[in-house]
């Protein structure tokens, strides 16, 4: 499980996400947004706990963009 927001961002980094953006690369949105969906495929390749991802909506509050506060600019 990781440990804190940034880390769950970054697990998420590795699978591609619906908005185009491919592993590796933040979503086309912005930088340092994160799709809900991505942290969806992050689990589903076993990259996230469903702890994870209770802990992201939690924190996020169940937003469809999840802002990674520890990422750079």
């Amino acid at each position: 499980m990781a440990t804190s927001l940034h880390q769950i961002c970054e697990q998420a980094r590795n699978v591609d996400c619906v908005c185009g953006a491919p592993p590796g690369c933040p979503c086309v949105c912005a930088p340092r947004h994160y799709h809900a969906s991505r942290f969806a495929h992050a689990r589903r390749a076993g990259l996230l706990t469903l702890d994870d991802i209770a802990y992201v909506i939690r924190v996020t509050r169940n937003s469809e963009v999840t802002d990674d506060p520890d990422a750079a600019a």
